[in-house]
């Protein structure tokens, strides 16, 4: 994870999106690392990662992991014009204040745990409806085990959409490809394909 050589695997295999951990050095550099950086050494520059995936079309899902990064990221985005091609997680309903502010134009998820169970009330579904419009967020970012074809159908019904994560067992696969979310966030993309592919047999 969070390395050059993950980047040019994802190429090598075209993946439709990719995931990055987003963090920043204390000297500002943005960088990919899932741990806290603490020296100017840590991490390897995103940029580096965005000049072999802008040519790809590679959408990037940019998992923040910390918002004092988002000013020097969003300078990053649009002075490689990556605008278009990525969009943001990691996010949770406090934190979209800031991604709005410090991203303006970006789109991004808010982290969230929906219930499985209250998922079919109705009263549930327009009290999610309302997080997804006072946070201007394109949809919902949670844990396979918190998503459901009902929350699926109801994101889609309202135009926002569904990401789940991190879906690495087969029969785990198999459920998310049944809750048709918009984007599946696995360590194992090419056994997720081969589910995909043999799908009808």
């Amino acid at each position: 994870d969070n390395t050059l050589a993950s980047v040019q695997a994802a190429i090598d295999n075209n993946v439709d999106v990719f995931e990055m951990d987003v963090r920043q050095r204390p000297d500002g550099t943005i960088v990919m690392g899932h741990d806290i950086i603490t020296t100017n050494n840590d991490g390897v520059e995103i940029k580096s990662a965005f000049d072999m995936l802008k040519p790809t079309g590679i959408k990037i899902n940019l998992d923040i992991k910390e918002t004092k990064a988002l000013p020097e990221l969003y300078k990053l985005i649009k002075e490689c014009n990556m605008e278009e091609q990525v969009f943001l997680t990691g996010l949770d309903q406090s934190q979209t204040k800031i991604a709005k502010k410090d991203c303006p134009g970006i789109n991004y998820y808010v982290n969230y745990q929906p219930s499985r169970f209250k998922i079919f009330s109705d009263d549930y579904q327009q009290k999610l409806l309302k997080v997804l419009d006072e946070t201007g967020a394109m949809g919902i970012n949670c844990n396979h085990t918190y998503a459901s074809r009902t929350l699926s159908d109801v994101l889609h019904k309202n135009g926002y959409k569904l990401s789940v994560w991190t879906v690495d067992k087969e029969r785990n696969m198999k459920r998310a490809l049944i809750i048709r979310p918009d984007n599946i966030t696995t360590h194992y993309p090419d056994q997720l394909q081969n589910i995909i592919d043999n799908w009808g047999e």
